[in-house]
């Protein structure tokens, strides 16, 4: 992979603060149509997996009353400017971050309503295997979303092949009524997948 692939990735250092605050403006569409899909319900306890710095996070704590939103990231970076941005849903409970990967959280089985990643998945080496650990930390009836923009992908066609692959994951992983949406943005068309344990 090379260095600036990498740095979107996992940024670090100083490139990974640019990187961040490209991501906050670049990816501010896809973040408002993830909302959108998610349906928030202002008691939900949600995870959101690859919070980046933090722009989806902050939307999604907004609509929260007795709720929270935890998050889990990678990178130091992101982390740090997650938290700055959130400060205030961090102060009061609304938010809780952690810097590392799904193995990692400290929550036990059935803890979430709500689970969802963005751009996040097509980095993992296995899929399925961390589509079931995030299935596991659902509710009963809890749903996983991941949202994602498929940069590489060269058309439309090949855009729609990449969504089927992520349903046949999450089928393998055990989610069951599982719902694919596309929404045109730029550069290419956003994929949403969302299923139910």
């Amino acid at each position: 992979m090379n260095p600036l692939k990498q740095q979107f990735r996992k940024p670090t250092g100083f490139v990974g603060q640019i990187v961040g605050r490209i991501l906050a403006v670049d990816n501010k569409q896809r973040s408002l149509w993830t909302v959108e899909k998610l349906k928030v319900r202002p008691t939900d306890t949600i995870l959101e997996v690859g919070f980046g710095p933090g722009v989806t996070l902050e939307l999604v704590a907004g609509q929260l009353t007795s709720g929270f939103v935890a998050g889990i990231d990678h990178s130091e970076v992101m982390l740090r400017q997650a938290s700055k941005r959130n400060r205030k849903y961090i102060d009061g409970e609304k938010v809780r971050l952690k810097r590392g990967t799904i193995e990692d959280l400290a929550y036990p089985e059935n803890s979430f309503d709500l689970i969802y990643g963005s751009n996040v998945h097509f980095f993992w080496e296995d899929q399925v295997a961390e589509f079931r650990k995030l299935q596991a930390l659902l509710k009963p009836c809890g749903r996983l979303v991941m949202v994602f923009q498929p940069r590489w992908a060269k058309n439309e066609e090949e855009i729609k092949g990449i969504a089927t692959k992520t349903k046949q994951q999450f089928e393998a992983a055990g989610l069951k009524n599982i719902e694919i949406k596309f929404k045109k943005l730029n550069p290419v068309t956003s994929i949403y997948v969302g299923g139910f344990k």
